[in-house]
């Protein structure tokens, strides 16, 4: 499987000028590459009986455009080309402009007055850094406004390719083959509404340009995942000995359903450490978790937790805390405690709040795995909401490097795994998981997943992804429970050791 890498625009043209003149693959070859591949896609879209309008713009866009129409008029008799002006191509565009007009391919500068079935748009690729205006300005709000289906080319022409911002005017696409490389841009802002379902096409670009990126960015697919073994030998201690630090009496659901997902997933001793409040509901909910009972006030852990946490933690390899503790002093207290060991921990739900009010502590030699929701990033962070949203890929690759021993899972309708400058991104959008307790889920499964190998971001790229994987059920996503999502979890990890 082609590696699916998500750049900015800057990397995207250095990898595609590093192709040309370190590695000697002219432009022509990955240009034709680029057509050849483009144009099987168009073809499973497109009828032949279909009329095709390609819209070809002033530069190497508008060259690919142009190879496409010649790999496409053969099987599409009603084809037609809009081409700029002359002295505006670029030197591969006018090459392929001479083998239009060789091939008689209908063509004119104008948009033509009559409507065709789709619009290829080849106007601006990923080079586009201005806002558009003039002639290519009509011409897309002429496109836009037939409602007709769209197939753009690299990116809708339009969309900023790094933040996914309108420049002036932009194509709304059905369809978006992107080249070589997805585009951040196609990911953010407007690029995520404007671009429509999204291809991804190799030209033959050698895949070490994009392994040698600095900071990297790929989309999370099976490759990427190794699950842990479980060697016949082995005992519970080898899978980790945890201790899920959580509960309170209006929450004490989000524990137990963490605690079901860290068993389910191979965790190899559990241990809840609760409220007194609640130790009673959880023994009547299973008997497969060990208890350690703290004293309560008003329904929450009591400031007499810290001496329990501080007489047990020797006891055990992994922490976890957060799942439905609230937010209070005492809540602070726990994970600042929690922090200032060398376990292995897992923050979530509220702990994650209660670190943002100490996030140097992050800074510890030991690993530690955050998994916050955007509203939770903003409460650690101190960053907008806002700022988030705009561009989640630089606020979670920021954090992991600021935070060297930390792996980042951001939640959000994508997910985003950061350590240490690379991330990677879960899109496997599901409404089933827009519900409370998924996670919880999460929580519970990274906790296994961090117990059965020394390796945290293959921990976390496994937990993302089997929660995501056992969330695929055949039940409408309003029905989802989560006992449904945890109960998939065997059928996942054993499809994926098979």
């Amino acid at each position: 499987m082609y590696p699916a890498y998500i750049h900015t625009q800057t990397t995207a043209r250095n990898i595609d000028q590093a192709a040309i003149k370190t590695y000697q693959i002219p432009s022509l070859i990955l240009m034709e590459h680029a057509a050849i591949k483009s144009a099987e896609i168009i073809k499973n879209i497109i009828k032949p009986t279909q009329s095709i309008c390609i819209l070809c713009g002033p530069g190497n866009n508008g060259a690919d455009g142009l190879a496409i129409a010649r790999n496409l008029y053969n099987q599409y008799p009603n084809m037609h080309i809009v081409v700029p002006e002359m002295k505006t191509m670029s030197e591969d565009e006018k090459i392929q402009f001479q083998m239009i007009q060789k091939l008689n391919i209908p063509y004119s500068k104008n948009l033509p007055n009559e409507t065709y079935d789709f619009y290829i748009d080849c106007l601006f690729g990923n080079g586009l850094s201005r806002d558009i205006t003039g002639l290519y300005k009509t011409i897309i709000q002429t496109v836009n406004s037939l409602h007709k289906q769209v197939i753009s080319i690299d990116m809708p022409s339009g969309i900023d390719a790094t933040m996914g911002n309108i420049l002036g005017c932009a194509i709304h696409a059905n369809h978006t083959i992107s080249i070589d490389c997805y585009k951040q841009g196609q990911w953010l802002n407007d690029g995520k509404t404007h671009c429509g379902k999204l291809y991804l096409i190799d030209i033959g670009i050698p895949p070490i340009l994009h392994e040698k990126c600095m900071d990297k960015t790929k989309i999370l697919c099976l490759e990427d995942i190794h699950i842990p073994s479980r060697p016949s030998n082995a005992h519970k201690s080898t899978f980790g000995k945890a201790l899920m630090i959580g509960g309170s009496h209006n929450m004490h659901g989000a524990i137990h359903m963490a605690s079901l997902s860290a068993y389910k997933s191979g965790i190899g001793t559990l241990t809840l450490m609760v409220p007194e409040c609640i130790s009673n509901v959880l023994a009547v909910k299973s008997d497969f978790y060990m208890l350690l009972q703290c004293p309560d006030h008003n329904g929450i852990f009591s400031s007499k937790a810290l001496d329990i946490l501080k007489q047990n933690i020797s006891n055990y390899t992994i922490l976890s805390i957060g799942n439905g503790m609230q937010k209070n002093n005492v809540t602070i207290a726990l994970v600042e405690q929690a922090l200032k060991s060398d376990k292995k921990i897992v923050l979530d739900a509220d702990a994650i709040w209660a670190a943002g009010k100490n996030i140097n502590l992050l800074k510890r030699e030991a690993i530690t795995i955050l998994t916050p929701h955007i509203k939770e990033m903003s409460d650690l962070t101190g960053i907008h909401i806002t700022t988030i949203l705009a561009n989640p890929f630089e606020v979670a690759r920021d954090f992991s490097k600021e935070y060297k021993k930390c792996v980042l899972i951001l939640k959000s309708s994508q997910t985003f795994i950061a350590y240490q400058g690379s991330v990677f991104v879960l899109d496997a959008q599901n409404a089933g998981l827009a519900k409370g307790g998924s996670g919880d889920i999460l929580c519970g499964i990274v906790v296994a997943m961090l117990g059965q190998t020394k390796d945290p971001l293959q921990a976390a790229l496994c937990a993302a992804y089997i929660h995501s994987q056992s969330a695929k059920l055949d039940i409408d996503s309003a029905c989802f429970m989560p006992e449904d999502i945890i109960n998939n979890i065997p059928n996942v990890l054993k499809k994926l050791r098979s």
